[in-house]
């Protein structure tokens, strides 16, 4: 990404600036990781009935539970990736997390299905730092968003086969197959992972390494993380309860709700993020790391108002439009801030950088978004009955607003 720091020597970034076979593997395995974390969504009600439980309790097997874990040992696992084991990490992440899935189906308690939901988390905590690491390592700092968004747009395919897959299966074989089925899926990657991607040669670290509190102290890295927790509470907390919402507020069935839902924010994550990294990438290129983050603030703010429309109308048709609208708009922002996080640190320092933003924005997003908006939920239920989590959604759609503050504080940074 133009006006960067200048970096070492990358392994073999092609000629394109980033290496296909490594990029788009690594774009499966994200699939995969898409999936195997929201097909919970598909399942909240069926579990729900069938053992008994509030729609909070839900939220904390969804969110709190895969939040664990994984917001106690990733940075531990960026530390291990950043000293020469990314490539090994990313394989060991997706075969824990595929077993942990399969394993959810087999599940009869809460007391199971949290153990297996923590070892997804754990296993996602291992994939997402040493990933963005080699993604970084396999591509140029000038073609860094475009790379980023190539990975993550076939990563948001996971969003319609998680969600419109999930939920046909959940309503035909049931959601304990579900899992069974879907998680099993992630072995051959897996293997594919171990097979062709090999660890990036990176420049040697100098003595005086950057310490944590450098890390810490770092205002671009700062704002990103500050933007990341803020957004990922409201993304988290509207996607695991979008299937949820069309179901109780439009009468749709599981399958209809997970279709229309995963097709339409999938799709939309797909165009929006392989249009928003090429912009960004040409942003840079005329207006330095300023102009890309500029776009960024611009296209995220412009996504909220059609978020609100979403979750108040009553029209499925205008729902699903404004769904579509937002969602795209959103994702323009996805190849940049991904690829502005490991580029806005030294190069022994991508899965450190991409961890602590991981850990804050993920953990907390999904720790605190799906229960939390759940809890609304509950507590609204005896004032608005069905409408509950309209309203409850409704909460996290104003609170979009938040993250683009730090997105305006983020791009004031960086001058010409």
């Amino acid at each position: 990404m133009s006006g960067m720091p200048p970096e070492g020597k990358f392994d073999s970034p092609g000629k394109r600036g980033w290496s296909p076979t490594v990029i788009l593997l690594l774009g499966l395995a994200g699939m995969l990781d898409f999936i195997d974390r929201f097909v919970f969504s598909t399942a909240n009600d069926a579990i729900k009935h069938d053992l008994h439980l509030s729609d909070a309790t839900v939220g904390l097997l969804g969110g709190t539970a895969f939040a664990l874990l994984y917001g106690v040992m990733i940075m531990p696992f960026a530390l291990i990736s950043d000293r020469g084991f990314a490539a090994r990490m990313a394989s060991f992440g997706i075969a824990l997390w595929s077993v942990a899935t399969a394993l959810m189906g087999r599940t009869h308690g809460i007391a199971s299905m949290a153990a297996a939901r923590v070892c997804v988390g754990l296993g996602q905590a291992a994939f997402s730092p040493s990933s963005a690491a080699l993604n970084a390592g396999y591509s140029t700092p000038e073609k860094r968003s475009t790379s980023f968004a190539i990975s993550y747009g076939v990563s948001y395919l996971g969003y319609i086969i998680g969600l419109a897959g999930g939920g046909y299966l959940v309503e035909h074989v049931g959601w304990r197959m579900t899992f069974t089925a879907i998680g099993l899926a992630g072995i051959p990657v897996t293997i594919l992972m171990l097979l062709f991607v090999r660890e990036p040669r990176l420049p040697p670290a100098p003595r005086d390494a950057e310490s944590w509190r450098a890390l810490l102290a770092n205002r671009p890295l700062r704002d990103l993380v500050l933007y990341g927790v803020t957004s990922q509470v409201v993304s988290y907390g509207i996607t695991l309860w979008g299937v949820s919402f069309y179901m109780r507020s439009f009468g749709l069935s599981s399958g209809q709700a997970g279709a229309w839902f995963g097709i339409g924010i999938g799709l939309a994550g797909v165009v929006g993020t392989f249009i928003g990294g090429p912009i960004a990438d040409f942003a840079a290129s005329r207006f330095g790391f300023r102009g890309a983050m500029r776009f960024t603030f611009w296209a995220y703010l412009i996504a909220q108002p059609f978020q609100i429309v979403q979750v108040l109308t009553h029209s499925l048709d205008l729902s699903l439009a404004m769904l579509v609208l937002s969602s795209v708009l959103s994702a323009l922002c996805t190849g940049p801030i991904y690829g502005a996080v490991p580029s806005v640190v030294p190069a022994h320092r991508r899965a450190a950088a991409t961890g602590l933003y991981a850990l804050l924005a993920n953990a907390v997003g999904i720790g605190l978004g799906p229960p939390l908006f759940g809890w609304i939920s509950d507590l609204l239920t005896p004032h608005f009955g069905a409408d509950a989590l309209r309203m409850s959604l409704l909460a996290a759609a104003l609170l979009g607003f938040w993250p683009a503050v730090h997105l305006f504080q983020l791009q004031r940074r960086f001058r010409e």
